[in-house]
């Protein structure tokens, strides 16, 4: 890992990216726009409604950029290469498959309420993951991709994931730091999926208690194609995420699944976009948190449904355990409907303390009340990654919520 120290994010910054990873000229002229919009979009005020519960003025802007962090480990069977499947790090995607990755890196615009962020990461990124998934491929197995992150400073990892027509994959990406380290990570992901594709993406974050988490998501759901992402933020000092999911092709289906597991003095806030673009298109959202100590989670979630587009069906859900009387809860869902023929679009948020009638029924079985409560807890966030269906995602990230939420007695065992 090597960290630039003090080195300002300016344009001479980013072409000496180029230069330390001798880059392509389409690379340099491409990180050089991105910088420019980044330049020309102005960051958030805090005026903005996405941005109002958010305090952006701690943010380490003049963090030290880490050229080679976060380490991004990922590995291919040689069956999958042999049938086409491409699963490496960004840089060396670059350099083997130069062709392929130029027709998706940076092709993309964001959430807007992240446009600035999304451009720095679009200009100054050093490390990220592309996987592709050519037509008709499926992939039998879950693929994962381990990120660590070892020093202070700032870093704007990238992932793509491009899965082309009546292909399947289902994709890990776990990111983590130590406590103590102050860092900027500014990480964003493109999830493509074309015609018939079924994609299944989870998101594991553990990073460190002084990192601050700004980072956005563009899922493209194809026509028929079937996408399912999960969020589950537990690490971080602040965490400000934007999700866009865009509807585009007709009966296409996206699942939106969230974790939120927060304590201390954490905060969490998400914004998301469901963009129903598309006739015939699904799309549900579910997030759920749980929050200890003086956490605070904010969800701002916008369904839009297009003008003239005809039996779209959306749902938004946010429910939150409040497990201190000093944690916080702000769930704001908002309903854009620009079109008549629609079979749903609704909403339903709740903040609250555990149910006194669940605690006094799981005590009266012989548990003590912190038992009882991480049982609760644990079962709450079973119904969001059960909802992903693949029991790798599962087993990683409720072990994973363990060291927030507490571990079963199985566990602990193990």
């Amino acid at each position: 890992m090597t960290t630039v120290t003090g080195m300002t994010l300016d344009a001479a910054a980013v072409a000496s990216i180029s230069d330390r990873f001798d880059e392509p000229d389409w690379l340099r002229q491409l990180r050089a726009a991105w910088w420019a919009t980044a330049e020309a979009t102005a960051p958030p005020t805090g005026q903005e409604e996405e941005w109002r519960r958010t305090d952006l003025s701690n943010l380490p802007r003049d963090a030290g950029l880490l050229l080679d962090a976060p380490s991004m480990r990922c590995a291919l069977d040689p069956d999958l290469a042999a049938a086409g499947v491409v699963f490496m790090d960004l840089a060396s995607a670059v350099r083997e498959h130069p062709d392929l990755v130029r027709q998706h890196l940076g092709r993309r615009e964001g959430v807007a309420s992240h446009a600035h962020f999304w451009a720095l990461a679009n200009a100054a990124w050093t490390a990220g993951t592309f996987l592709y998934v050519p037509r008709g491929v499926r992939v039998d197995r879950t693929l994962i991709v381990h990120g660590r992150i070892d020093g202070a400073g700032a870093t704007y990892p990238i992932s793509i994931v491009v899965v082309e027509e009546d292909a399947t994959v289902t994709l890990l990406e776990q990111v983590a730091s130590p406590d103590g380290a102050g860092i900027w990570y500014g990480g964003i992901a493109e999830i493509v999926a074309g015609r018939g594709a079924q994609v299944r993406y989870a998101n594991l974050q553990l990073l460190g208690d002084q990192a601050w988490n700004i980072g956005a998501q563009h899922v493209f759901v194809g026509q028929d194609a079937t996408v399912t992402t999960l969020n589950a933020e537990i690490g971080s000092k602040v965490t400000k995420a934007g999700i866009d999911v865009r509807m585009d092709g007709k009966g296409g289906t996206s699942k939106v699944l969230g974790i939120l597991a927060a304590g201390e003095d954490q905060r969490i806030d998400i914004n998301t976009v469901q963009d129903l673009a598309a006739d015939h298109t699904t799309s549900d959202l579910l997030y759920m948190s749980a929050l200890y100590d003086r956490a605070h989670a904010s969800f701002y979630g916008l369904t839009n449904v297009r003008p003239g587009t005809r039996q779209t069906s959306s749902y938004q859900e946010c429910r939150n355990l409040l497990l201190s009387p000093q944690a916080g809860a702000e769930p704001i869902p908002v309903l854009e409907i620009e079109a008549n023929d629609i079979l749903r679009c609704g909403h339903g948020a709740t903040a609250g303390a555990i149910d006194p009638t669940q605690l006094f029924y799981a005590q009266a079985r012989g548990l003590d009340h912190d038992a009882a409560e991480r049982m609760i807890v644990r079962g709450f966030f079973e119904q969001v990654v059960a909802q992903i269906g693949d029991e790798t995602i599962r087993h990683e990230v409720l072990g994973a919520l363990a060291g927030r939420i507490g571990a079963t007695d199985d566990e602990a065992a193990a």
